[in-house]
């Protein structure tokens, strides 16, 4: 199908913020690399790194400096519709290059609360990336996924690779089908990456992500650590790689 049959398109909402909230064209423009996150804590800490000032148009945006490097931070309401459309408004303001950082819960019995993830792949059981042509297995910009884990090794930091489960239905997860993708190789659940990355593939952007676990599965039941020390400190060492990374020149 043609793109512009579409109604409704990533353009649109730009001429949205310029004729109808009347934002010119440098308060309309971001940055090429940003991080995506999915709560308010990890917004607000990366925001500091960054010396973050808040868009014209959204409390939730920001742009500053990861070093010298021009960079940008962006949040969205958990699962996959809202933050599919938030790239894609990010992306029509001028964002290539995006982390997508924040937790998962672990569907294997030794990957624990607050240990790090950083997924190959992903099994989609979620109804945006259809729409995108997803494909069979959608997975990462290899090259920002290889930066990311060279920046962790760089940081002593050990993390578990594998799949990733992106559902929309977190109180439908069954222990059944949990089961059978272990043993297929995935690690972790979340309610996004599949739709992140495939819709990146669609509009040429760069899309890869870094979890932290927050929640365990894998074992006889749920095992909850939201605000377990272990959970909050994960977050706080992701969040440092994840600026170095945006810091760095070229890419």
């Amino acid at each position: 199908m043609k793109e512009s049959g579409f109604i409704v398109r990533p353009e649109h909402f730009l001429r949205y913020l310029r004729k109808d909230l009347h934002l010119n064209a440098s308060q309309t423009r971001l940055p090429r690399r940003a991080v995506h996150v999915f709560g308010g804590d990890e917004f607000r800490a990366v925001r500091r790194a960054i010396h973050g000032a808040p868009s014209a148009w959204s409390r939730w945006v920001a742009v500053g400096k990861a070093g010298r490097v021009p960079a940008a931070v962006f949040r969205s309401h958990i699962g996959a519709p809202a933050s599919a459309m938030d790239l894609e408004e990010m992306g029509v303001l001028g964002v290539r290059e995006v982390i997508a950082f924040g937790s998962c819960g672990s569907i294997v019995k030794d990957l624990r609360i607050g240990d790090l993830v950083v997924p190959d792949f992903a099994v989609s059981d979620e109804g945006t990336s259809r729409h995108y042509g997803v494909p069979r297995r959608p997975e990462p910009d290899p090259g920002l996924r290889a930066t990311i884990l060279a920046a962790c090794a760089s940081g002593g930091l050990t993390v578990r690779e594998g799949g990733v489960w992106t559902t929309d239905a977190p109180y439908r997860e069954h222990r059944d089908r949990a089961t059978r993708l272990a043993k297929r190789g995935v690690v972790a659940v979340d309610m996004e990456a599949a739709a992140l990355w495939t819709v990146a593939r669609h509009r040429g952007m760069r899309v890869a992500s870094v979890f932290v676990v927050s929640d365990e599965l894998g074992g006889p039941g749920w095992n909850p650590g939201f605000h377990h020390e272990r959970h909050v400190e994960g977050l706080r060492r992701a969040a440092r790689v994840v600026v170095g990374i945006l810091s760095r020149r070229g890419g």
